[in-house]
């Protein structure tokens, strides 16, 4: 069940996104839902290194509510209280050339679920030549895959048309939770 919110938010992630992305700089985006402890969701927000101060509420449908609320109960302690609430968060960084270490970019507190990173070659036209899984992390496999990366667009190389310029980066898909006690 868990798996229906991650998809939502990371189709959500990529709705949102510029219809091109930067391959020569990294960036970032991620969908952070609260959910309260008996599964509604009290917020959905979507934020992005490309898009600077632009914070944008997204929504959440009930059943993706009741996914993340079984995830947050199995992950939070002292689940089942009236005071609880959960952030789940889904995001994905874009790296150009030397592969990232992801994990180690969480903030005190957080949980990673899971996570993926892609190695990705990204021809001179801005298309997804090539893309391969190179870690893996968590319980939770993350939605998003090559078949996803490969339908990005990112921008064209700043080569020549005859040039055969190739760019390198890492794609990394986190989800990683948050749970908090309300005083």
């Amino acid at each position: 069940m868990f798996r229906a919110i991650a998809a939502l938010a990371l189709a959500s992630t990529s709705a949102q996104s510029p219809t091109t992305l930067n391959s020569a700089a990294p960036w970032w985006e991620r969908v952070t839902v609260t959910v309260t402890d008996d599964g509604q969701a009290q917020s959905c927000r979507y934020e992005s290194s490309l898009q600077p101060n632009a914070r944008t509420d997204c929504s959440v449908v009930d059943q993706a509510g009741a996914a993340a609320q079984s995830a947050s109960s199995s992950d939070a302690k002292g689940s089942g209280a009236k005071d609880q609430y959960t952030r789940i968060t889904f995001e994905r960084r874009f790296t150009p050339g030397a592969n990232p270490d992801a994990t180690s970019k969480l903030a005190v507190g957080e949980t990673l679920l899971g996570g993926r990173v892609m190695a990705l070659a990204i021809n001179a036209k801005g298309a997804v030549e090539n893309c391969k899984v190179v870690a893996t992390s968590g319980s939770l496999a993350p939605e998003y895959s090559c078949d996803e990366a490969a339908a990005e667009k990112f921008e064209a190389s700043a080569s020549n048309a005859h040039s055969a310029t190739q760019r390198e980066g890492y794609m990394t898909i986190l989800v990683y939770g948050h749970s908090e006690h309300v005083v």
